[in-house]
């Protein structure tokens, strides 16, 4: 690897350790909460999939911690995706899930967008014992 993060010859791969949260840092119980990560100079791309076996605690909107790295502090690098498929949600039939990488931070917030209310975090309320996610996205980091 280059002791040079912008250098296209810094490559690294691993596996991330996700955690759902709510707005208070309760977890929420995973099933599975580990993905794969590539970094090549300052852009890493994640995939994973995701599930809850209970909901612990959890109240309020939801996240999931432990990206691999910490994003770029600069507005112009928010970074965000849709989720590629989910299961076991209390949400209503036909509703999507999205998510957006904050700046300067290890974690994503989770939404959900409807056609009355637009988008919207998801609320730990609308995840079940049995939820699940799938997910690939890339982001900047610091």
């Amino acid at each position: 690897a280059s002791s040079d993060a912008n250098s296209l010859d810094d490559y690294e791969e691993g596996a991330w350790t996700g955690v759902i949260q709510d707005s208070s840092a309760r977890n929420l119980v995973m099933g599975a909460e580990s993905g794969y990560y590539t970094k090549i100079g300052n852009l890493v791309t994640c995939t994973g999939y995701f599930y809850t076996t209970s909901l612990g605690t959890g109240s309020g909107p939801i996240r999931m911690t432990g990206l691999p790295f910490t994003t770029f502090n600069n507005a112009a690098a928010y970074s965000g995706g849709g989720v590629a498929y989910a299961a076991g949600l209390a949400i209503t039939a036909g509703h999507a899930l999205a998510f957006n990488l904050a700046i300067n931070a290890t974690y994503f917030d989770m939404l959900v967008w409807d056609s009355t209310t637009g988008v919207t975090p998801v609320q730990a309320s609308e995840w079940s014992a049995d939820g699940s996610f799938m997910i690939n996205f890339s982001y900047r980091v610091a």
